[in-house]
């Protein structure tokens, strides 16, 4: 691994499994019920692509990256490049939307509570937030942690440029600190039990998911 290669977007461009248990296939499905969608740090538009698809709805992205908001654009109707962290991206974007989506994006900011807050002046009447965060509350992270580990990685949960973790229950409560509340919430397994077994885990992971989501998603509506 480079000192560059973790700080590029190509490297969440890509989709290991897209059944209806997948988080990618989840977030594209629930895009596509709204007529405008922002998606947020949308990287290559690997999910853009999977939303507009088929007359699929009317999509802008937001990505840092200048070079992959250039092949972000060949899907979405337009790209703005601008710094999720910045408080005035939502003014850069400057148009309202049905959905705004932050799919693993939240924990890689300084202020997630804050960037959630100018995205609601992002939404339409009745509009809706949609988050996708990593779980730290994971089994496997348990596990290190018991043996004084907590090592980085390039992607997953203990991505090098996280700079925020979450459960269940520190996600709400930063979500209520931007004055969002969850319609709903998903858990969203992954990892090795990917044939048979999945829809297995798949069951165990909703009943429990403090251990066993990998992901958390979350439909959000402003509080008031």
């Amino acid at each position: 691994m480079t000192e560059e290669a973790p700080l590029s977007a190509r490297r969440y461009a890509v989709i290991d499994v897209y059944d209806r248990y997948s988080r990618h296939r989840m977030l594209v499905e629930e895009a596509r019920r709204y007529a405008r969608v922002l998606e947020c740090g949308c990287a290559t538009g690997f999910l853009s692509r999977l939303i507009v698809e088929n007359s699929g709805p009317d999509l802008v992205g937001v990505e840092r990256d200048p070079a992959a908001a250039e092949e972000a654009a060949r899907h979405c109707r337009r790209v703005v490049v601008a710094d999720l962290a910045d408080p005035a991206w939502a003014a850069l974007v400057g148009e309202r939307f049905d959905l705004v989506i932050f799919g693993d994006v939240l924990e890689h900011l300084p202020d997630p509570a804050a960037t959630l807050r100018a995205a609601r002046a992002a939404l339409a009447p009745d509009g809706r937030i949609l988050v996708s965060l990593p779980n730290v509350a994971h089994w496997t992270i348990r596990a290190k942690l018991l043996l004084g580990r907590f090592d980085y990685r390039p992607t997953g949960i203990m991505d090098v440029t996280h700079l925020r973790f979450y459960t269940r229950r520190s996600a709400v409560l930063m979500f209520e600190a931007a004055g969002c509340r969850p319609v709903w919430f998903k858990p969203v397994f992954h990892g090795r039990f990917t044939t048979r077994a999945r829809p297995l885990w798949n069951l165990v992971t909703r009943a429990f998911p403090g251990p066993f989501a990998f992901q958390m998603l979350f439909l959000l509506e402003p509080a008031g």
